[in-house]
């Protein structure tokens, strides 16, 4: 293997028709060759994904069909806009050494990627102007837009993943392309895979850490979702305008920590650049903490930084019409391998002029429910007909098989999302009656992240188990609780908590291998922390201004039967001989 030719694949034939000429580009989780087309004589570039070389054979036919899947999403965008790269083909292959690993091939694309164009303007002292970034903007969110309007996220916005096509990356003329849309969110959702690998001492990252949103390092602020990519621009815009990195850290737990530290926000301002007040705002908004707070989508984002500049949008683009209603995020549907946001409708209501309502008008006559009856009762009748061996049978076969096909597409498409749709008005009916299902007059709503329930009564067992203030932590109230275990990478930001050991440890040593310490700043991950004592538990959820939940609380949030003895900590303290680790969750009220 030579530095050059990672893979020692240069000059071999890849599915017959593809051969590698030589390296252009290594990352951690991929390799790009140029390669030649030897049929249509032309250039493509070849990304193999070395990342997954690993992957157990039992999974390799699921993460290619995965694959295979986000390489038809890549070709439907990019015919959809010139700004994301189009992908040719995908395959699989195994390298002369015996190395599997998936590849897609992509069109050839002239120019740099913007992380290169920035590490030599920061070699040299350049930041860029106010005017550049926004033409920046302008050139990169619509592209964004065009995905957002579908409720699609990109999930790991960064340099690297934004090419520019030419030399004159400063001028508003030079066109961007986004690569690497999809790959993301399927390798993050490929928990089989990313099991399997853990054994063997590999992890696969599905963002970047320099450029990641707070969502993206603990799922207690919520969802991802086209606010994520919101985040991940800004911070590159951030960074292009200070001439410098925008978060500041060296692992995966100091960025996280970085990202989401509500005292130093990296806006331009805070990383010692001058900009207008109304541009501070916008980076101040697209680059808040919270996903609610954030604009929702790349085309708001790209409208309040073009009304900020006195800036007009880009011909074709309109951000009013195509994006969703200035709100908060709404909930994310997952459906993968992308993400997709159910629309909600406003309905605009107009007052009468007159003191006096009118006569209600007579509902006009319709023909077309019958014609619909009739268009349906015709397509039947032919679907049937095809079925049969009559003569004309084949042929409308082959009519109306495109037809079926995309009608069986639009409804696997669109199923999921009517049931998510109707799911959340059910859940927030019932959040609004009275009684154990919700608390009427109170909102449903709680931070991202966490789930409404409701807190009963406190009772005699939580007395006996040494409550300090049970009434005023077991009152009848509505309290937001969080929907999963508290992370390693959330309990290693946090500086006021202690540091847990391992069982193991030696209580008489003085000084501990680092080793004994159950996570690390290097080995946190985002699964549930289950080497925490009660009493560090109660520390943590202290310090998010919290406490841990009842035993009702937890069943009410778990969906656990009466039965059943919650694993997790909760308030009442353990009792002598009771003392475990395991993982916990904080709750707070509304």
């Amino acid at each position: 293997m030579h530095e050059d030719d990672p893979l020692n694949i240069s000059g071999q034939l890849v599915a017959e028709k593809y051969r590698i000429e030589h390296l252009v580009g290594e990352g951690g989780f991929a390799v790009v060759y140029l390669a030649e087309h030897t049929i249509w004589k032309q250039p493509v570039a070849v990304k193999f994904f070395s990342g997954l070389s690993q992957a157990p054979a039992e999974h390799r036919e699921e993460l290619l069909h995965q694959f295979i899947q986000e390489g038809a999403l890549l070709t439907e965008l990019s015919s959809q806009t010139a700004g994301i790269v189009q992908a040719r083909d995908i395959g699989e292959y195994t390298t002369p050494a015996g190395q599997w690993m998936p590849y897609m091939v992509l069109e050839w694309l002239d120019g740099s990627p913007l992380d290169a164009i920035l590490q030599q303007d920061q070699r040299q002292g350049l930041a860029w102007t106010e005017d550049e970034v926004v033409g920046f903007l302008k050139r990169i969110l619509p592209i964004l837009d065009v995905a957002h309007r579908r409720g699609i996220a990109h999930r790991d916005i960064k340099p690297a993943n934004i090419f520019v096509m030419g030399s004159a990356a400063r001028a508003p003329a030079t066109p961007c392309k986004l690569l690497d849309f999809g790959v993301a969110k399927m390798v993050s959702e490929h928990a089989k895979l990313d099991a399997a690998l853990a054994k063997t001492g590999m992890a696969i990252t599905s963002f970047t850490p320099r450029y990641g949103a707070p969502e993206q390092f603990t799922r207690s602020y919520g969802a991802t979702g086209p606010w994520t990519d919101v985040y991940s621009v800004a911070l590159v815009a951030s960074e292009m305008l200070a001439g410098r990195a925008a978060l500041q850290g060296e692992d995966l737990v100091q960025f996280g920590f970085s990202s989401a530290n509500p005292a130093q926000r990296p806006t331009p301002r805070s990383l010692g650049t001058q900009v207008s007040d109304q541009l501070e705002a916008v980076f101040e908004k697209a680059l808040a903490v919270h996903p609610q707070d954030r604009f929702p989508n790349a085309g708001e984002f790209l409208e309040s930084a073009l009304a900020a500049a006195g800036q007009f949008a880009p011909v074709g683009f309109n951000p009013a019409a195509t994006s969703p209603p200035r709100s908060a995020p709404s909930p994310s549907i997952q459906l993968a391998p992308t993400v997709l946001v159910a629309p909600e409708t406003q309905k605009t209501q107009t007052a009468s002029a007159s003191t006096t309502k009118p006569e209600p008008r007579p509902p006009k006559q319709s023909n077309l429910g019958v014609a619909l009856l009739m268009l349906i009762a015709l397509a039947g009748g032919a679907v049937a007909f095809s079925a049969t061996e009559l003569k004309g049978a084949r042929e409308t076969r082959a009519l109306i098989s495109p037809v079926v096909r995309a009608v069986r597409k639009a409804v696997a498409h669109w199923l999921p999302i009517l049931h998510e749709s109707a799911q959340q008005v059910i859940d927030r009916a019932v959040a609004s009656l009275p009684g154990p299902g919700g608390q009427a007059g109170t909102s449903p709503e709680c931070p991202p992240g966490t789930r409404r329930v409701v807190s009963p009564p406190a009772n005699e067992q939580d007395t006996e188990a040494n409550h300090d203030e049970p009434a005023k932590n077991g009152s009848s109230k509505a309290v937001c609780i969080d929907e999963h275990p508290v992370s390693e990478v959330d309990y290693a930001a946090c500086t006021a908590c202690e540091r847990p050991r391992l069982p193991i440890a030696k209580a008489k040593m003085k000084t501990r291998p680092h080793s004994e310490f159950c996570i690390t700043g290097e080995n946190a991950t985002g699964a549930p922390i289950e080497c925490i004592t009660w009493k560090q538990a109660d520390a943590f959820c202290q310090s998010r201004a919290a406490r841990l939940p009842t035993e009702d609380e937890l069943r009410a949030a778990t969906d656990a039967t009466a039965a059943e003895a919650p694993r997790e900590w909760t308030h009442p303290a353990p009792k002598a001989g009771r003392e475990r680790l395991g993982p916990f969750r904080c709750v707070s009220s509304k």
